[in-house]
């Protein structure tokens, strides 16, 4: 599992018991522009702490964003080349989802409205419903709203500093990841809300679309 919405990225091996998932190693892998490579060179020490060889993996699990255009353009091409290479099926996970919970124990069960930083006066939403066993699923679509139109005291906002965030080790506490694929690897791209700030200046600076002649 490979998580990358934000700059606190993160990679999980996980192993499913019966009707419950068990993380048998995880780390931390620091995204943002400007920065090296660090998702290959994890990936060994990760599979060497959960021991257990590339071989063995039977899928390969993504954060589908929304969040960094650039940590998820990263993170998806890191997921499919995997996936690929491995000839192993891809599964595409809302990262907003992944946000709940960090603990060992499953994360307290009721309702929680995540939110992300959608630049612009925006935020990402996604209603989040926890079942008394802990499971994790979507209560409602993912939205692009202003951010003043959401009430503050009804949020998760997913931030760095108070260390809310998507992580891949929370694969484990959805109800049922395996619904999220396989999707096709010639197709598939993060969702990354909207185009890149890059673009965007581009795009108003030379008063034309990218790509358009």
């Amino acid at each position: 599992m490979v998580e990358a919405a934000t700059a606190a990225g993160s990679l999980a091996v996980l192993e499913r018991l019966g009707d419950r998932v068990r993380v048998r190693a995880s780390c931390p892998v620091p995204m943002g522009s400007g920065r090296a490579d660090v998702l290959t060179p994890a990936l060994s020490p990760l599979l060497h702490d959960a021991g257990c060889e590339l071989t063995q993996l039977v899928a390969v699990v993504c954060g589908a964003g929304p969040g960094s255009f650039t940590s998820l353009r990263i993170a998806g091409a890191f997921a499919k080349g995997l996936a690929y290479g491995l000839d192993l099926p891809l599964y595409a996970v809302p990262s907003l989802l992944l946000a709940v919970g960090h603990a060992e124990v499953p994360p307290a069960s009721g309702d929680y409205r995540v939110a992300l930083d959608a630049l612009r006066g925006e935020v990402y939403v996604q209603d989040v419903r926890v079942g008394s066993h802990g499971f994790i699923e979507s209560a409602g679509p993912l939205a692009r709203a202003a951010f003043a139109a959401v009430p503050a005291d009804a949020l998760l906002m997913v931030n760095v500093a108070t260390d809310v965030v998507p992580r891949a080790s929370n694969v484990r506490w959805l109800r049922d990841w395996s619904a999220f694929g396989p999707v096709p690897l010639d197709e598939w791209e993060p969702a990354y809300g909207r185009l890149a700030e890059a673009q965007v200046k581009w795009e108003a600076s030379h008063g034309r679309a990218l790509g358009v002649d």
